[in-house]
């Protein structure tokens, strides 16, 4: 189709359709009427075809049953409308074969062979109806004054034949006739506007809109991803699937892995949904976006759960500077589709199923958030949008000011690589990488070193990873166990400056003439106008580059007779926009991230250049006449941090205060954090010791080694570790270990290993070091078999138990462990049998929890011995819960009774929230048999966050 929609080849094509639709229909069921004498106007056709005897003169029972078969929605229109004069024209045809008096056989060539008698004329309606509804979407005028008189033909010549074969009068012919061409006539001079297409033809458009985008987009939709595209010419071109490993995101305090992110989408909602998934630099948004665009493509049935539901998927950037509204976005991203219907795609993308994908919020230029404000004003009346953003944390709180109240909005954080699939997110890189680039690398002198840094909590980050899986390639001897980011962005910035001093000298060979150190010299110029340029584009939230950044650094290369295009394409991505002025340019960092590197590298240099600057100073002066908004340059401080002492030395202390201030002031409330960005720098450290009251407690939660350097530094105070991430039998925890000697660790939480047990034997020097302290108070995390004590002055312990043999050399510690309050055992298996268990739980001074996971429905005998054996001999059990198991509602059954007759008591018990646990029986059992409460419990258990204990 060439022409718009709403020109005359579309409205032709419409006024067709509504013309078969109505005069045409009209006047094929008065011909029916005809020659159906016999059949009542009010009786159905399911009535009227059972008082047919088998001398009735109609072909109904001279055909085979199947070929009298009506389908269900047939059937339903018989039903509704026992008159038929709202049957279309297939079903109509079809009735008029089986039911009208009269007539050729049903199999007689007559109703095929082009004839002139009645039965030819009919299939002729027939066929003309099913070209236009199934095929025809434009019509010329010229085919449509073609088909227009040949419908009114042919109703004519049939008209003319129901009279001589159903013997009417002239007069009523006559009737008939003008009734038909007044129809006709009255739809054919129709002028359809925008309002009359909707109307007339909704279903038949949306279709249509929908088939050719599906086209468009499978054609221009990339799921190609260059995971080097930081280096210059990387070359690198690979299919999104090979390299995307899931990620953990988290909704609350619910952690799933990526695959879910679309399950918090209601199946079937009344308003439009809003997801909003929150990321920071590197975190692998845009990488998961081109993901689902793969799925989707795929057909939405793969990795990604709920793909399958979206008729369409469109993706807007929120970096493209060209992009200012919806009708240029529409155009851009579906030319043309957009050329055949114009206004009339938004009303029609209302009514259809689609995942619109907004990718970097944070990244938004003054046009692109125009169209966001477009975008949300648009679909705020359909409940058929799902609205799927991207950001960092830093934009979130103004754009929720945007949203409208018709939207239900999700928030998803995304968390990264889970730990424990960080080591092959790692080896997959390397191995797919090391074959494109023609690499040989022995990853048995790594295998150590990745080991130790996976556990880093910067590594969650799949761009730093990344980053990682590279160094390995190209340089692993420069690989340590104490990477940093800064010390990643450092390594892969000196890269490229390498790789320009190479290109500058093949373009240019002379420049070989003027020595290593004034070529250095040179870059660094030139590379300074870069930095000032990247801190700009920061200041002014701008990832693409304006003419006028750019003419800061041309005009630099210029002066210094640098090549500025070997500049610009060693550190700089370039994107070719096709616009209607031509081609454009754009000209962006490769990630945000490396751009908030470079904007700290301008920093740095100023520092270095007058030492009686400082950091906010310089950040003012870039700022010009904008406010200073501290939590703006987080993480440039953060990178300054890392910095200082690579670039000055000896580091003034004022300096490295000034650091610590701004980061405590930006938000960075971890001190371990800035440690570790500050690469564990002792004049850092001794700063931060100035902020940390005397005898205060110190709360480890994650960047263990930037602790454990503040801990060695620390006088001896009380100490409580809660960690999230996977402690693992291999990473150095040798430093923290050290640090500990001197403190009292009073609460120890190993929260991954609580709830993601490890099926391992191999003592963990960690774990042996603090089971062996006596001042202990709290412990979660899991039990081994290694583990032949616990702390005599635990008074809170919740354990997991990975194997279910594990709980009897577990019992005997338990009873005497005297001060116990709270315990909480979780069993993730039954023992093969507890016959020879003679110890119970303790009985503890507040509560006693008992969780059984996984139960299966041969284990309920067993099960229930094992709760009896294990019941603390006076109290019974505070809660009992029963989890992650789909027993039957027999089952559930003889669960209960098993506990209720080896005398089990709770106070509560908890089974899923699912039907088989619905039965009033089993709150019977648990009242009157069990003397406690049943509680129905729709928590995920496999799934819950790792800070959270239930």
């Amino acid at each position: 189709m060439a022409a718009a929609v709403g020109s005359r080849e579309r409205s032709n094509a419409l006024k067709m359709n509504e013309a078969l639709k109505t005069t045409t229909r009209d006047t094929f069921w008065e011909i029916f009427k005809l020659a159906t004498p016999d059949k009542d106007l009010g009786e159905t056709i399911s009535v009227y075809k059972k008082r047919l005897d088998k001398n009735s003169p109609v072909n109904y029972h001279d055909v085979p049953a199947n070929t009298r078969k009506f389908d269900k929605e047939q059937k339903e229109t018989m039903s509704s409308d026992p008159s038929c004069k709202t049957c279309d024209i297939t079903l109509l045809h079809k009735l008029f074969k089986l039911f009208a008096h009269n007539v050729a056989k049903f199999y007689d060539p007559k109703w095929t062979d082009g004839g002139t008698h009645l039965e030819s004329l009919l299939t002729r309606i027939k066929k003309i109806r099913n070209k236009v509804a199934h095929n025809v979407y434009t019509m010329s005028d010229a085919e449509f004054s073609e088909m227009a008189t040949d419908l009114r033909e042919v109703l004519t010549d049939a008209l003319k034949e129901a009279k001589e074969r159903y013997s009417i009068s002239d007069v009523e012919l006559q009737k008939k006739t003008n009734e038909m061409e007044d129809g006709l006539l009255e739809v054919f001079n129709q002028v359809l506007g925008k309002e009359e297409l909707l109307r007339y033809h909704h279903q038949a458009i949306m279709k249509d809109l929908v088939k050719e985008a599906k086209v468009h987009i499978d054609m221009t939709a990339s799921v190609i991803i260059d995971p080097l595209h930081f280096l210059p010419d990387s070359g690198i071109r690979v299919k999104v699937p090979e390299l995307f490993s899931k990620m953990q995101v988290k909704q609350k305090d619910i952690i799933k892995d990526s695959n879910e992110i679309l399950s918090v989408i209601c199946p079937n909602p009344s308003q439009p949904q809003l997801l909003l998934i929150v990321g920071e630099a590197g975190s692998g948004k845009s990488t998961l976006l081109t993901m689902i665009t793969h799925e989707w493509l795929e057909g939405g049935n793969g990795q990604i759960k709920g793909l399958d539901k979206y008729s369409l998927i469109l993706r807007v950037q929120c970096r493209d500077s060209h992009l200012n509204s919806l009708t240029n976005f529409l155009n851009n991203a579906l030319p043309k589709v957009y050329c055949h219907y114009k206004d009339l795609m938004q009303p029609i993308m209302k009514d259809c199923s689609i995942l619109l994908l907004i990718d970097g919020l944070d990244e938004a230029n003054t046009k692109s958030r125009n169209l966001v404000k477009e975008i949300l004003s648009a679909f705020r009346d359909s409940s058929n949008i799902t609205l799927m953003f991207t950001s960092r944390p830093e934009p979130i709180t103004d754009f929720m000011r945007m949203i409208h109240p018709e939207y239900e909005v999700n928030e998803i954080n995304l968390l990264g690589i889970d730990e424990k699939d960080r080591k092959k997110f790692i080896f997959n890189y390397i191995n797919v990488l090391k074959h494109i680039k023609d690499k040989t690398v022995d990853l048995s002198k790594l295998q150590q070193t990745i080991e130790t840094l996976c556990v880093q909590d910067h590594f969650k980050m799949p761009l730093n990873l990344v980053f990682l899986a590279w160094q390995c390639i190209h340089d692993p001897s420069s690989v340590t166990a104490s990477d940093s980011q800064t010390q990643l962005y450092f390594w892969a910035h000196n890269l490229n400056v390498q790789k320009l001093k190479e290109r500058l000298l093949i373009k240019k060979p002379e420049l070989a003439d003027i020595g290593e150190m004034e070529l250095t010299r040179l870059v660094e110029k030139c590379l300074e106008a870069l930095y000032q340029s990247m801190l700009q584009a920061l200041i002014n939230n701008q990832v693409v580059f304006t003419e006028h950044e750019l003419l800061r650094i041309t005009s630099t290369c210029a002066t210094l007779h640098i090549s500025s295009q070997e500049v610009l394409s060693v550190f700089f991505t370039k994107k070719t926009i096709r616009t209607p002025l031509g081609d454009q340019h754009q000209y962006s960092a490769p990630h945000k991230g490396l751009q908030e590197y470079y904007g700290a590298l301008h920093v740095m240099n100023q520092l270095r250049l007058q030492p009686d600057t400082t950091i906010k100073e310089e950040i003012i002066r870039a700022l010009g006449s904008l406010p200073f908004v501290v939590e703006d340059f987080q993480y440039i401080f953060l990178h300054l941090a890392g910095l200082l002492h690579h670039h000055i030395s000896p580091v003034p202390i004022q300096l490295h205060e000034e650091v610590v201030q701004l980061l405590h002031e930006a938000g960075v409330d971890s001190w371990g954090r800035m440690i570790e960005a500050a690469e564990c720098n002792t004049g850092v450290i001794n700063v931060i010791m100035q902020h940390i009251p005397p005898d205060s407690a110190m709360c480890v939660r994650n960047h263990v080694m930037g602790h454990a350097a503040l801990l060695s530094h620390m006088a001896p105070t009380e100490v409580v570790i809660s960690l999230s991430e996977y402690l693992g039998a291999v990473p150095d925890m040798t430093p923290m270990i050290g640090a500990l000697t001197r403190h009292n660790v009073t609460t120890v939480e190993l929260h991954f290993n609580y709830w993601y047990p490890q099926q391992t034997t191999k003592p963990d020097p960690f774990q042996q070091v603090l089971m062996s302290r006596d001042e202990l108070t709290c412990f979660v995390g899991q039990w081994h078999g290694w583990m032949n004590r616990l702390p005599l002055t635990l008074k809170e312990l919740y354990l997991t138990l990975a194997k279910g043999e594990q709980i009897r050399p577990l019992l005997p510690i338990l009873q005497s462990l005297t001060q116990l309050k709270w315990l909480h055992v979780v069993c993730m298996e039954l023992p093969d049998t507890s016959e020879d268990i003679t110890t119970s739980l303790p009985d503890t001074e507040i509560w006693v929890i008992f969780r059984l996971s996984g139960l299966a429905e041969e284990e309920i005998d067993r099960a229930c011995q094992l709760v009896a054996k294990l019941q603390p001999k006076s109290k019974g059990y505070y809660v009992l819960r029963i989890t992650e198991t789909s027993l039957s509602k027999e089952g559930w059954e003889l669960l209960l009774e098993g506990f209720v007759r080896l005398g089990v008591r709770v106070t509560v018990l908890t089974v899923p929230e699912v039907p088989a646990t619905e039965d009033p029986k089993l709150e019977t059992l648990c009242r009157k048999g069990l003397g406690g409460y049943l509680m129905r419990d729709s928590i995920n258990w496999m799934n819950i966050g790792h800070g959270t204990i239930r």
